[in-house]
């Protein structure tokens, strides 16, 4: 796929660059395309598709299309198809409900959310493959998005677990744990799992 050049319904012509190509690939196309006769004398309006130009790039392609005694009618930054396809909504997950606490030993794994109302107590352990949200005190291991989904989040009135895992990340308890009386929860950011304080 190359850049695109369509007559418009004023004696224009429609210069659509090529997003997957750089700057330079295209300027050199258009180059070669403008060389024909044909184009000599008409107008024409240039569509960026999205890419980005700056200040030299876009007075090297007027440059170009003067030297071939085209001129410029407009400019248009439309994005290509690829780029307007609607990401698919991710499927709902249902809701597991724990109403206990876990104590050293117990496990629950989940195909979905899991609410826990009450304390996860070290040496217990919580796999999910959605968010985990524990009403009471986290100290003991949980995973969340145990299928790779990295938008889990895992949340705790107190969040002093032995080990947390969103999707592929893993984040230990420090040594010496300073104890937040605020909700706080883990999300991953930045190929990190980030804690922050629920306000």
């Amino acid at each position: 796929m190359g850049i695109e050049i369509k007559g418009l319904t004023v004696p224009a012509l429609l210069i659509k660059l090529d997003p997957s190509l750089s700057i330079e690939e295209n300027i050199n196309q258009l180059e070669k395309k403008l060389s024909s006769a044909v184009f000599k004398g008409s107008y024409a309006v240039l569509d960026y598709m999205g890419l980005e130009l700056n200040e030299d790039q876009s007075k090297k392609i007027e440059e170009i299309l003067k030297s071939h005694n085209t001129k410029v009618l407009g400019y248009q930054n439309t994005k290509s198809d690829s780029k307007n396809i609607p990401k698919p909504v991710s499927e709902k997950k249902s809701l597991k409900i724990i109403n206990k606490t876990l104590r050293s030993g117990q496990s629950v794994e989940y195909d979905g959310d899991v609410l826990i109302l009450g304390d996860v107590n070290p040496d217990a352990y919580v796999v999910a493959s959605g968010s985990i949200i524990v009403m009471g005190a986290l100290r003991g291991v949980v995973h969340a998005g145990a299928n790779g989904d990295e938008t889990a989040i895992i949340m705790a009135l107190k969040l002093m677990p032995q080990q947390l895992r969103i999707a592929s990340y893993i984040a230990r308890s420090p040594d010496s744990y300073e104890e937040v009386n605020q909700p706080e929860k883990a999300y991953i950011e930045n190929n990190q799992i980030v804690i922050e304080k629920i306000k």
